[in-house]
């Protein structure tokens, strides 16, 4: 009785900031770039469990260039999956994410997830991500433009990060509204991946698909 007493108790008593170095490491491995926990850390082992970190900083081009910035990312596992090797985790939350993303002329994109060690897209499970006040500034080799997607709130879902992916929600493109639903397939030997993409602008009589 006592060893399940303390098992229910400690979580809520222990200084769990030591966590988040080994949050750091691996998201860092997973990304392929430095990720940082600037502000606090919280932790919970029941009933599930649970992390919480504030000020996450993603590494950029430089320092003072991070490549995205989370006010405060939280997330919820679920433990049976563990056991088989499997990360099962039905609720996350970024809020107010911020990115930079570089489109380079021949329209690559210098934001991809580039692990750094051995590292399986299908055995992470994603059941609900939402997204709340984000935004992401694209800079664009070909043309020099610079374009600003603001007010990103969002829900997404992936059966693994392989995919299939579905996403939806709204977001503003240079200070256009519009709403979005985007789903994909599963990423393929040769790295690809096929992708649906439905706008809708808001206040304009069209709707675009790709």
């Amino acid at each position: 009785m006592l060893a399940l007493t303390s098992a229910l108790v400690a979580p809520y008593f222990i200084d769990w900031n030591h966590y988040r170095s080994a949050f750091e490491r691996e998201a860092g491995r997973v990304l392929g770039r430095e990720v940082r926990v600037e502000g606090s850390a919280r932790a919970r082992l029941l009933p599930f469990p649970s992390l919480t970190f504030t000020d996450v900083v993603v590494a950029g081009e430089t320092r003072d260039a991070p490549g995205m910035t989370v006010d405060e990312f939280s997330m919820h596992a679920e433990l049976a999956p563990f056991l088989r090797g499997e990360v099962l985790i039905f609720d996350m939350q970024l809020t107010r994410p911020r990115a930079r993303i570089a489109v380079a002329a021949d329209g690559g994109i210098d934001w991809a997830v580039r692990p750094s060690g051995p590292f399986d897209p299908r055995q992470v499970t994603l059941e609900n991500v939402t997204i709340v006040d984000g935004s992401v500034t694209l800079r664009h080799a070909a043309s020099g433009q610079v374009h600003q997607v603001s007010d990103i709130d969002a829900e997404l879902s992936a059966r693994t990060l392989a995919g299939p992916w579905r996403i939806g929600g709204s977001f503003a493109f240079d200070g256009l509204p519009m709403r979005i639903s985007v789903s994909t397939g599963t990423l393929g030997d040769d790295g690809r991946m096929r992708l649906r993409i439905d706008a809708l602008p808001e206040g304009a009589p069209i709707r675009l698909a790709t």
